[in-house]
Formats: C-alpha cells, sequence, structure tokens
C-alpha cells in the first residue's frame, strides 16, 4: 500500500499483487506422513455489526471478494470478537466449498 497526498486529498493505493502473494502463502496444504494440516488465508475488507447479526467482506487468495453473513442467537451475550470468529468460519467454509466445485468442474 502507497499513500500519497495531492493537494488536501489523501490518495491510498493498494498493491493487489502483494495482497495475493500474502494469501497464497497463507493458503496450503502439507502431508507428513499420516497427518496433513491445511492452512488457508483470507483478508478481511469490512466487518459490519448490527446485533445480533454480522456481515464480513473478505477476499481470497484468487482476489475475489465475497460477503458472509452470521448470526449471534445469544443476543444478551453478543461478543464482537465471538461473532467475527463465526463469520470467518463461515467464509473459510465457503473457500473449501468453492475449491471443491472448481476441482470437479
Amino acid at each position: 500500500m502507497a499513500k500519497y497526498k495531492v493537494g488536501d486529498e489523501l490518495i491510498i493505493v493498494n498493491d493487489p499483487g502483494k495482497e495475493n502473494d500474502k494469501l497464497k502463502e497463507l493458503t496450503h496444504l502439507t502431508v507428513d506422513g499420516d497427518f496433513a494440516q491445511i492452512s488457508w488465508g483470507v483478508k478481511i475488507v469490512d466487518v459490519k455489526y448490527d446485533k445480533p447479526n454480522v456481515t464480513l467482506t473478505y477476499i481470497n487468495f484468487k482476489g475475489e471478494e465475497n460477503k458472509v453473513f452470521s448470526v449471534c442467537k445469544d443476543i444478551e451475550n453478543f461478543d464482537n470478537q465471538k461473532v467475527l470468529e463465526k463469520a470467518l468460519l463461515r467464509a473459510f467454509q465457503n473457500e473449501i466449498i468453492n475449491i471443491s466445485v472448481d476441482k470437479n468442474s
């Protein structure tokens, strides 16, 4: 990311190549004998909390922007961190489903 000031305006330029490289680095599958591990990376673009809901916008390693929604059923104990984790799990679940569909196509 680069920041430039033009007059009174601040212009921020993101380098999607660096973001994609970082996400590809975070996303991998390793096999060690009888053990396997998967690691998945997404970039959080935006999180909107609207009790009891949360909307998470993220970018996957292909550079695609997606949104997932999650609901906290226990409104009295609404916790931003926990409901964000729930939304992130939905995002990872969607990415795994999408990769399965891509492989079968």
